[in-house]
């Protein structure tokens, strides 16, 4: 199947090497290129959008759009947003006139907003607070709109705590296994949020699925169990050596109730895909990478 992928940052990258390994044939439009995809890939800005629309000469028979901004620290509230959700838009008018017959859009858990309890596509109702999560929000009501009368199979795929290896060293993973390696002081700033960490791996799979088995308008990509980041650091200090920080930090006083989770009755596992790996599996890859 001929698949055109927008985006080749780091869940865009897992997706890539997956669907290479399905054997699709695939093409990457981003603005870098990546010596490690093997695939045809091609550079350029996605804010040109009539640069951009030549790509789709190819004549893709789906489309994966990854590319949004996602920059430790900047991102949440960043200008750039606003571009990014006015390309989806875009985007998704200018195919609804083509052939393509299959179009993925990852979007994020964000769009749920503060939650005491677990999430679930298309029941739970959309509460985005920050930019980041508006904008998501504002491309996909654009998406269903351009998208409803054509014959394009679509599905918005809501991300959660994404996680792997060769993540942003700023990422919270990454910061604590560095820091327990290194002997370095942790400081957690949230220790009781419950938060639903899936692999890059498992996310590339369930998009896989999705290419493969189709799936309804608004699916959630996560793992239905959630874990704290205390939790988090008490597993990486069993499986690294433990550097009892864990203690230190249990005594600090909650700072949140939200719940960031996938409910069990997930459109997605309905369907029949689910993640294969546990939280200890996945972190045992990355240390391992």
């Amino acid at each position: 199947m001929k698949i055109l992928v927008i985006g080749n940052g780091f869940i865009g990258a897992s997706i890539i090497q997956k669907l290479e390994s399905d054997g699709h044939e695939l093409l990457v439009f981003s603005k870098s290129y990546k010596v490690e995809l093997k695939c045809r890939q091609l550079t350029g800005d996605i804010f040109l959008f009539e640069e951009f629309a030549r790509v789709l000469s190819w004549k893709p028979q789906v489309i994966i759009h990854t590319a949004w901004i996602t920059a430790h620290a900047q991102y949440v509230e960043d200008s750039s947003n606003y571009k990014y959700s006015e390309f989806t838009s875009n985007l998704t008018n200018y195919i609804a006139h083509t052939d393509v017959e299959q179009l993925i859009i990852l979007g994020t858990c964000a769009e749920y907003g503060p939650r005491t309890m677990a999430s679930t596509a298309g029941i739970t109702e959309l509460n985005p607070i920050s930019l980041y999560a508006r904008q998501k929000v504002v491309a996909f009501n654009s998406a269903k709109k351009s998208l409803h009368s054509s014959n394009v199979r679509f599905t918005w795929a809501r991300i959660f705590q994404p996680y792997g290896p060769l993540q942003d060293k700023k990422r919270l993973l990454p910061y604590l296994i560095d820091s327990i390696r290194e002997g370095r002081q942790i400081d957690l700033k949230d220790t009781s949020t419950v938060l639903d960490w899936i692999t890059t791996r498992d996310i590339a799979s369930a998009i896989s699925w999705i290419v493969n088995f189709g799936a309804p308008l608004e699916v959630d990509i996560g793992t239905s169990l959630g874990f704290t980041n205390l939790e988090i650091l008490e597993h990486l200090e069993g499986l690294i050596g433990d550097s009892n920080q864990a203690i230190r930090l249990a005594q600090q006083t909650p700072t949140s109730d939200q719940v960031v989770l996938v409910g069990k009755d997930s459109p997605l596992f309905r369907s029949g895909w689910l993640p294969q790996d546990s939280l200890d599996s996945g972190l045992k890859w990355i240390l391992q990478s």
